[in-house]
């Protein structure tokens, strides 16, 4: 009777277990409401939407890096930097898990901090172009203008006509006391960029 009993409750155990389990639909119909809500700017519906299947699989890459976007884009940084920390676990070299980290020091100012997060992603991708740019501008941010000016220089061997560079390094440039060679730069963006106002606003400097 008590081994009855069990195998019962074993087998019911079983189908419960079996019952909570989703289905690749049941993922798939998860993820398309989260997007959705991303798209229309619901970051909290959008992170209510994947709920169930952070639950069923809470050790998983994809569903933590997406969570950690998700909390960034709510403003929610700590639970952000969480969930971000627990997909680096799985894959410590992910440059979408580091850029995004990144993107929570910028949120905070917290310069020293992007400054560091970015040569970290460097020293895995040395030409990576979100890394570099926030590199050279915390480098910007805290008047170290002599190395966020190499950065620009090298991100403009591979990228000559970046107007995203070229504004940098015209603005560093200015900030280090070398006129001539940031007139001349700014000056260059008005030809690739003619509505480029942060240009046209140095330009009235000189």
């Amino acid at each position: 009777m008590i081994k009855k009993i069990v195998l019962i409750l074993t087998v019911i155990l079983i189908i419960s277990l079996f019952a909570e389990e989703m289905s690749f639909t049941d993922i798939q119909t998860c993820y398309y409401k989260s997007y959705k809500y991303e798209t229309s700017e619901k970051y909290s519906k959008a992170i209510d939407a994947l709920k169930d299947v952070f639950t069923n699989f809470p050790n998983t890459y994809t569903v933590n890096y997406r969570l950690g976007w998700l909390y960034y884009l709510d403003g929610k940084y700590a639970n952000a930097l969480e969930h971000l920390e627990s997909a680096l676990l799985i894959y410590p070299s992910s440059l979408e898990v580091l850029n995004t980290i990144n993107l929570l020091y910028v949120a905070r100012e917290d310069w020293e901090e992007v400054e560091e997060q970015s040569a970290q992603i460097l020293q895995i991708d040395y030409y990576n172009e979100y890394a570099n740019y926030w590199y050279s501008y915390s480098l910007k941010m805290q008047q170290k203008y002599d190395l966020a000016i190499k950065v620009n220089r090298k991100m403009l061997t591979i990228f000559p006509t970046s107007v995203t560079y070229l504004q940098e390094l015209a603005e560093n440039l200015f900030l280090n006391d070398e006129k001539d060679e940031s007139k001349q730069i700014f000056e260059t963006i008005i030809i690739l960029d003619p509505t480029n106002t942060t240009a046209t606003t140095y330009l009235e400097k000189f």
